[in-house]
């Protein structure tokens, strides 16, 4: 027993934290191919299930007369009938018997649980495993549940002592109702003080769960099938749970014998029913038949009773028709909602660089233009200087050239022309004379060509010192001028871009707010180098937050701007936040439109398996405690204003009929 306990608290654990991956692998199942192998393996659970019944039932010294086959909603099962265990007079051993099967298969589920865990995703362990895992995990569940007659039923029953305890309690829970209404009441026999407070702690949940279950399924089913076009399939099923309903609601609020009988019980049990009329101590019959001597009596004390029957229900009737129609409710829409924060303001680099320091951390209050990184300013500060220099030299480039040639320069340059004209003289004379002496032959061809160069030599030098004096006599050109001109403000265009960059190494804060970044986060930056454009922390304003609301669509037309707004987060379920509706979106979402967080599309026609869709509208609320933060979430009330109850009760229902079923003519 130890080992086993331990094995199914070792499997829960481990299913727990592998839930994700457990409903990803349970998708897989989702198949036609899936279906012979899930048959199978549930029908030897539920053997097994059943054989552990009979077994227990066995080991205590009963006997187990019938083991048969048969289908439980088109599925093959095997059942065990252990009856004799009625027969223990121990207690204890009945609840084994109950407790045996439901058990063992939960020890099934344990081993199946760490089989799948240990086990190749693609091989048919794994998916037999899965499937014992799902299949006899809501199994286990629902066999445990007390108020369906199952081995839970039968194991309270047992534990309590009290046979046909289902049937009991709610025809005991059947008496009580029908008190205040002034119906006759079935008799019921004297209880102790413990069996009345078992039967309406069994009672009340039990016929409130079950109407209530019942009622979810016909809205659940008529939502979906009126949605679908198919309206008769729901009527249908209206029509079938009615007729299943009726006797119930008829032996309620009629005159039947047994109130919330449990039809398969009556069937099944040969005890009398409590309700008849008993035999006193005489003998004689203690029914309500009027005596013979009496009857004008006892027809006048029915007509006083049934008058003022009529009369309680008449009023009854009038007021609660007063009621519907002149008593005035706030009509409250509730729908899920998301924070966000009023102004985000994103932190970003404006310059490419490396991040030497990072000045705040999570959760911190920062202002606006307060210092909160710094990157590396090396290598601006460097092109800045080479800048500055370049600046320097031409602004003495253009002050010379604005200045003009001295006259000491423009000596200089008369005194190379007559330099050059003199060396040109030289030249021509040279080359006359090896002319007249090459022709003689008294030197050579080679020579006479050396000669020629330096005359050419000399003929060009003429020509440049010349050029340079008209130069300086001309002075500066106005085109150099501005040349030079367009150079330095070029530079200085330069030198201010650096001079913004540098600036820029120093990332502040665009607003006042709250750091949302995580603190690991800004850590790691530092020392990285970051792309211009790159977010480097988000800045909150928590003092002040936008609760986005996602209305659906059919409720959307009671909602107005300035309507009140309530909000339960699920952080702090004890405490009520306020704000009053800011606006409201133009476009529904959802459906066959984008997802969330995308500029939704143009609304187009839903299938019919589509999601709703909804209208996101929006609030501020006061958050000066900072308790709430962006990304919560929770449910939200729209209080629309005051309508008649009966309007409140029918709204749904006219919507339905003016559009859905509008449509089907």
């Amino acid at each position: 027993m130890a080992t086993s306990a331990s094995i199914i608290l070792l499997s829960s654990g481990i299913l727990f934290l592998n839930w994700g991956e457990f409903t990803q692998d349970l998708s897989l199942l989702y198949r036609l191919s899936s279906l012979p192998l899930l048959v199978a393996v549930m029908f030897v659970v539920i053997s097994v299930h059943e054989f552990a019944h009979g077994l227990t039932c066995k080991h205590f010294g009963g006997e187990v007369r019938e083991i048969g086959f048969l289908l439980i909603y088109f599925q093959p099962a095997l059942y065990c009938n252990v009856s004799d265990a009625w027969l223990f007079p121990e207690k204890r051993k009945r609840l084994w018997v109950s407790f045996a099967g439901p058990y063992f298969e939960l020890f099934l589920w344990a081993l199946a649980t760490l089989t799948w865990r240990l086990t190749n995703p693609d091989t048919w362990v794994n998916s037999a495993a899965l499937i014992v895992t799902a299949g006899s995990g809501v199994k286990t569940l629902l066999n445990f549940n007390p108020f369906v007659k199952f081995d839970g039923y039968y194991l309270l029953s047992d534990y309590l002592e009290i046979p046909n305890l289902r049937r009991k309690a709610f025809r005991y829970v059947g008496s009580l109702m029908k008190r205040p209404f002034g119906l006759e009441a079935p008799v019921v026999e004297e209880v102790s003080g413990r069996k009345r407070a078992i039967y309406l702690l069994y009672g009340l949940p039990g016929s409130i769960g079950t109407f209530a279950l019942v009622g979810y399924i016909l809205v659940t089913a008529g939502d979906y099938f009126i949605k679908s076009g198919q309206p008769l399939y729901w009527l249908f099923s209206l029509a079938l749970v009615g007729r299943k309903l009726r006797r119930r609601v008829r032996r309620l609020f009629g005159k039947a014998r047994d109130a919330f009988d449990d039809d398969d019980e009556d069937l099944q049990t040969s005890e009398p029913k409590e309700d008849l009329p008993t035999t006193g101590s005489n003998g004689s019959s203690e029914s309500s038949t009027p005596a013979p001597s009496e009857p004008k009596k006892k027809r006048r004390s029915r007509f006083w009773r049934r008058c003022v029957k009529y009369t309680k229900w008449t009023a009854l009737g009038g007021a609660t028709l007063a009621v519907l129609f002149f008593v005035r409710m706030e009509l409250r829409i509730t729908s899920p909602f998301t924070i966000l924060p009023a102004h985000n303001a994103d932190v970003r680099a404006e310059i490419e660089g490396l991040i030497e320091e990072i000045y705040v951390t999570e959760g911190d209050a920062i202002r606006e233009g307060e210092l909160l990184a710094r990157l590396s300013d090396r290598e601006h500060r460097t092109e800045l200087q080479k800048t500055e220099a370049q600046i320097s030299q031409a602004r003495a480039r253009l002050r010379m050239q604005e200045a003009g040639p001295t006259e000491e320069e423009i000596e200089v340059a008369r005194a190379a022309v007559e330099g050059a004209k003199d060396r040109l003289a030289f030249a021509r004379a040279r080359l006359d004379r090896d002319k007249n002496q090459v022709e003689r032959s008294l030197i050579s061809r080679k020579e006479f060509e050396n000669t020629q160069e330096l005359a050419v030599v000399a003929e060009n030098g003429l020509s440049d010192a010349e050029n340079k004096l008209q130069v300086l006599l001309r002075g500066t050109r106005k085109e150099e001028i501005d040349a030079t001109k367009a150079e330095i403000a070029q530079l200085e265009a330069q030198k201010r871009y650096l001079e913004e960059q540098l600036q820029r190494v120093e990332v502040r804060s665009p607003a006042d707010g709250i750091v949302a970044t995580p603190a690991r986060q800004l850590k790691e930056m530092v020392r990285q180098v970051i792309q211009k454009g790159a977010l480097i922390a988000r800045v909150y304003d928590l003092k002040k937050l936008t609760v986005e609301i996602a209305i659906p669509e059919k409720e959307i037309a009671d909602v107005r701007v300035g309507h009140a707004v309530a909000f339960k987060v699920q952080a702090y379920p004890d405490r009520t936040f306020s704000g009053k509706v800011t606006s409201i979106a133009t476009t529904a979402l959802g459906g066959s439109s984008s997802s969330s967080g995308s500029q939704p599309s143009l609304p187009t026609i839903a299938s019919s398996g589509s999601s709703p869709r909804t209208i996101l509208i929006t609030t501020e609320i006061d958050n000066s405690s900072l308790l709430l933060k962006p990304g919560m979430t929770g449910q939200a009330k729209v209080y629309c204003g005051e309508r008649r109850i009966v309007d409140l009760m029918t709204r749904r229902l006219a919507r339905t009929v003016k559009v859905e079923f509008w449509s089907w003519w």
